[in-house]
């Protein structure tokens, strides 16, 4: 959450975070923490800084443009879900409607994270025929595009798909903050009661389009020429100059992943899930979804913080004050992905300044190896 003032309405701070100011104290799902009177000022507003420290919440001042970045909170469960209750989740669509979760009530949900910048852009098309495939299992998917740059970065894949599904864009990454979500794709499962039964982890709808691609090119031939099976990858990795041996290594790590995702394990525990409901074998109990998510230490709500900022300067035109705050944000949490390739994404093209950073897909991959770029499934 962004705010200019030490004080905010109680309505704009549980919008902001998720945790409702109610007399007891600040309140989400099961949690209840209490608040002291120094909470409110005299006209009944919430002071920030009073109930973020209390949750745990890190406040990043950019005094230059103003503004206060009020992270997620660190304290409650010291991980990205303080409980297993779905937060409201409000976000545009590409079709220019409003996508609610809670309208979804009554109908077991999957979220499917995704981006532009990602190869799993291409799948786009499976989810939408998964979707029909499990229409009579009371079962909706929802595809979220994690864009800073807003519905035009990914709308030519969605309208390739030409989903029946709900579609929405999620340009402030708030998918991160409300679910946990570090890389794409990733899926979030919630029950007809509202409730996530499987937190953030890796998602697929059976086969990846772009692994399947990987496995049958031939990168010495496509070194060579000017057109090939390869124009699909050349898109993905966003490289201008054919196969330079910078994207061949990165095309061979992209292998490694392949050869370790589990897409066919996902799609089994999904449609299991889809079939039977609460008594699929796959779902997790409410302290055990809490217990999955990642942690969430105070650097790391940190990094959501300076990520925020990042992705609000970017919008208004500041694009090199974005970028400090995202080197923070990576410093901060250096396993998160979608951090990461959301900045890259706009060092792209002839016009793209990449030594801006000190990072790199082809480098960072090196560092925690391509087989541990997706963690594992826990069924």
């Amino acid at each position: 959450m962004l705010v200019s003032t030490d004080t905010v309405d109680p309505a704009v701070f549980t919008a902001g975070t998720g945790w409702s100011i109610k007399s007891q104290g600040a309140c989400k799902g099961e949690h209840c923490v209490p608040l002291p009177a120094e909470a409110w000022d005299g006209a009944g507003d919430v002071v920030v800084g009073v109930v973020a420290g209390r949750l745990g919440m890190p406040l990043v001042v950019d005094a230059e443009h103003g503004l206060t970045a009020v992270g997620p909170e660190a304290a409650v469960t010291g991980r990205m879900l303080s409980t297993a209750e779905a937060p409201e989740l409000t976000l545009p669509t590409f079709d220019g409607e409003t996508f609610q979760l809670s309208r979804l009530r009554g109908t077991k949900v999957l979220l499917v994270a995704w981006a532009s910048w990602c190869g799993c852009a291409h799948d786009l098309p499976l989810w939408a025929e998964l979707r029909e495939r499990l229409r009579g299992s009371n079962l909706e998917i929802v595809t979220v595009a994690m864009d800073v740059a807003g519905p035009e970065a990914g709308r030519q894949f969605v309208e390739r798909a030409a989903p029946r599904h709900p579609a929405a864009i999620d340009a402030e990454h708030s998918l991160g903050r409300l679910f946990g979500v570090v890389n794409v794709p990733s899926g979030v499962w919630i029950d007809e009661a509202g409730m996530i039964v499987r937190p953030a982890e890796p998602a697929f709808p059976g086969r990846v389009v772009i692994f399947d691609e990987l496995r049958k090119a031939d990168l010495e031939r496509e070194a060579t020429a000017s057109a090939g099976t390869l124009d699909r990858m050349r898109e993905v990795l966003r490289s201008d100059d054919g196969l330079s041996d910078s994207t061949v290594s990165l095309v061979e790590m992209t292998r490694i992943i392949a050869d370790n995702a589990e897409p066919e394990l996902y799609l089994r525990m999904l449609l299991d899930w889809a079939e039977k409901g609460s008594g699929s074998e796959y779902v997790l109990a409410p302290d055990e979804v809490v217990e999955r998510s990642a942690p969430r230490p105070p650097d790391v709500a940190t990094a959501a913080a300076h990520f925020e900022l990042g992705q609000h300067l970017e919008r208004a035109g500041d694009h090199l004050a974005a970028v400090a705050h995202w080197r923070r944000a990576h410093e901060l949490q250096p396993l998160n992905w979608t951090y990461k390739r959301q900045a890259w994404r706009f060092e792209y093209g002839p016009d793209g300044q990449p030594d801006l950073y000190d990072s790199s897909m082809e480098h960072d991959l090196r560092t925690v190896g391509p087989a541990n770029y997706y963690p594992k499934l826990r069924p």
